[in-house]
């Protein structure tokens, strides 16, 4: 905000940095040349020594004070009675013409300029009215006093409220339509032109279609001098304009003679410069830097709330034209070093850096950042698997292009050009606005692979232990570690270890999973299972093909192991309790280990036996054909089948009153012969 000094209105450099000047710097030199030529921007103080550097607020260019404000200036009558309302908005952005389209925006933004400086007069208005009356008098003339504080008002409501309102400003014609907006409200002021065709342009905007498509596409990027001799040559039709997209011919008539100054103030507008300028960019991070306004955040309170993460190449060669690519990640509340790989190229270095952060993470015992940030071109790959929102990160912003957005770009300057630039082998840049940074033109020596990354390795330790920013009575790590949030969930293994870990298969034998040459038992969440939930998991997956994904952790070992079964996760596997054999040497970890494995065994075998006990004898009989038909017959055996079935005759019953010792047998058989 400007403000006084010495009798003048001055501005700190502050307010004009990176607003409307790159840097300070280039500010300064700005202000050099022009105390040399005697006109210019005027510095009154200069800055350093706990002093800021002042600038003459007058000197500064008039679209520069315009937008700054001139404290000066008093308040216009109608700022306090001008505000948008939301009626106003959904009346020209719902309203549809008879062949249901919807009025163009550009057309919609002038009438809604245009209805709310009406709605803002006619609320002055009142408020005069009541005032003139409460003084005794009558009200006379109220309309050509609104009419004049109108269109003074005009100016102030496109800098103030960056609204353009296109209302006539002869006086006559304002009234009449102040009253039929009065009389007939929001519809009075939509052109009866829009009938037939929708926000069909005028003239006008033929004109600066025409000049802004000469400007902005043309491939040798001409200056405002070079469109003005184009459109002139145009219009005595020595040049031709032709729209690539539908061929078209543009025809002179219609076109009015303009000056060379009246096509530099146009093109020069705001709402012309921004999308030519755009258009005629080849460097996405300067357009952003000059035309897109910046947020200003607050630093992060604690450490794991955010994380933000891009790839660099140290200032180092290792051999002729070659430098090696690292891929890091900064805590930004604790600004410690979080993650870090590296590599000879950045191909498949982006798996391994989400790797290494969950082993570095679960190492340290902390859960992962709630939030990513990171660029897009590595990343966006895999923003429909584990980098979606709720899976590895509650929160991930991709940034597309655009240095601003992640906050590790602003590390990586102090990391240059305070740790590594005392390195021997450090490459200086040959135009670094700073000179002491610019190259001396000796001859730099590489420095082996190896060597190289053990020093980016050191620097980010050095880093780590350097005091914080805000916290200066610790290092970056101790903030790290003392100021984890509350608040941050559990690492959500299940939400990446598909897409991070490594897969191996195997089975399920007795309730044990041999994986990576060691035995696994089953359960869930860091819990070995026994009970009802180990005897549901063994009915998954004993004696069936499971997948395991895995990650190994930074001794080696297995970090997480999740067991899956044709694509659905089904429990973790846990590493199998052990103990020693020898009860001298047991301590009271073995007690609990041995307890644990008991009770695993004793589940299954009291299930078994369970099962067993559930069993009934049964006697089975069956009476199922076991021949598909019976032609086939042997010789000679169903003709003694058909003797034996045969009817016999039957003899009468013997009388038991006949004397049957008499009877004499034909034959004697001795006792010998009888055995």
């Amino acid at each position: 905000m400007p403000h006084p000094w010495n009798n003048i209105l001055v501005v700190t450099a502050e307010e004009l940095v990176p607003e409307f000047y790159s840097s300070e710097k280039s500010l300064s030199v700005i202000c050099k040349r022009a105390e040399k030529r005697g006109y210019g921007l005027k510095r009154v103080q200069l800055g350093g020594n706990g002093r800021q550097m002042l600038i003459d607020f007058d000197s500064l260019p008039l679209d520069l004070r315009q937008a700054i404000g001139d404290p000066r200036k008093g308040k216009h009558v109608l700022v306090d009675f001008f505000k948008t309302d939301r009626e106003t908005v959904d009346y020209y952005r719902d309203y549809k013409f008879e062949n249901g389209e919807y009025i163009d925006e550009k057309i919609q933004d002038k009438y809604i300029a245009n209805a709310t400086l009406l709605k803002a007069c006619k609320r002055l208005k009142v408020a005069r009215e009541a005032e003139i009356i409460g003084k005794g008098y009558k009200p006379k003339a109220i309309i050509a006093t609104l009419w004049k504080d109108a269109t003074s008002f005009k100016p102030i409501m496109a800098k103030k409220f960056d609204m353009v309102s296109t209302l006539p400003e002869n006086e006559a014609r304002w009234k009449e339509t102040y009253k039929r907006f009065t009389t007939d409200g929001y519809i009075s002021l939509i052109s009866k032109k829009h009938g037939n065709k929708n926000a069909a342009p005028d003239n006008q905007d033929e004109i600066m279609k025409l000049l802004n498509d000469m400007f902005g596409t043309q491939k040798q990027k001409p200056n405002f001098a070079d469109v003005a001799r184009q459109y002139e040559s145009f219009l005595s039709g020595y040049l031709d304009v032709v729209n690539n997209a539908t061929g078209e011919l543009y025809v002179p008539d219609g076109y009015p003679k303009l000056s060379s100054t009246t096509i530099y103030n146009y093109l020069n507008t705001y709402d012309n410069r921004i999308g030519t300028i755009a258009a005629r960019s080849g460097n996405r991070q300067v357009l952003i830097s000059n035309t897109i306004p910046y947020h200003s955040l607050l630093h992060p309170e604690y450490a794991g709330s955010i994380i933000s993460i891009d790839d660099r190449q140290p200032p180092f060669e290792y051999a002729k034209g070659k430098r090696m690519w690292f891929y890091n990640g900064i805590d930004l509340g604790s600004e410690a070093f979080t993650t870090w790989v590296y590599g000879k190229s950045k191909e498949g270095i982006i798996l391994d850096f989400y790797r290494q952060m969950v082993r570095n993470y679960a190492e340290w015992g902390f859960s992962l950042p709630y939030e990513l940030e990171a660029e897009s071109s590595l990343n966006s790959s895999f923003t429909n698997t584990f980098l979606r929102e709720g899976y590895m990160f509650e929160e991930v912003r991709i940034e597309a292009n655009n240095a601003r957005g992640k906050r590790i770009e602003a590390y990586y300057n102090p990391l240059r050009y305070k740790l590594e630039k005392k390195h021997e082998g450090w490459l200086a840049r040959p135009f670094a606005l700073d000179e002491s940074n610019q190259s001396g033109g000796e001859k730099v020596p590489m420095v082996p692979y190896d060597k190289l990354a053990n020093q980016c390795l050191r620097d980010i330790e050095t880093w780590n232990n350097m005091p914080h920013s805000i916290h200066t009575e610790k290092t970056r790590w101790e903030v790290f570690c003392e100021k984890q949030h509350p608040n941050l969930v559990p690492t959500n293994y299940r939400g990446f270890m598909r897409h991070l870990g490594y897969k191996t298969s195997t089975s399920c034998r007795a309730g044990i999973i041999n994986f990576q040459k060691t035995e696994w038992l089953l359960g869930d969440q860091g819990n070995i299972y026994t009970g009802n939930k180990l005897i549901n998991l063994m009915k998954a997956v004993e004696g069936e093909k499971i997948d395991i994904y895995w990650l190994d952790a930074n001794d080696d070992s297995v970090l997480k192991a999740l067991v899956y079964i044709n694509d659905t996760y089904i429990c973790e596997a846990l590493p199998k309790p052990r103990y020693h054999r020898a009860k001298l040497e047991q301590t009271a970890a073995d007690f609990e280990a041995r307890e644990l494995m008991s009770q695993y065994a004793t589940t299954i075998e009291a299930f078994q036996r369970k099962r067993k006990n559930e069993l009934e004898k049964v006697t089975i009989i069956d009476n199922t054909p076991i021949t598909l038909n019976n032609k086939f017959k042997m010789p000679g055996l169903h003709r003694a089948e058909e003797i034996m079935d045969c009817d016999v005759e039957i003899l009468p019953e013997p009388d038991f009153d006949d004397e049957l010792n008499g009877v004499e047998t034909a034959v004697k058989v001795s006792l010998k012969d009888r055995f």
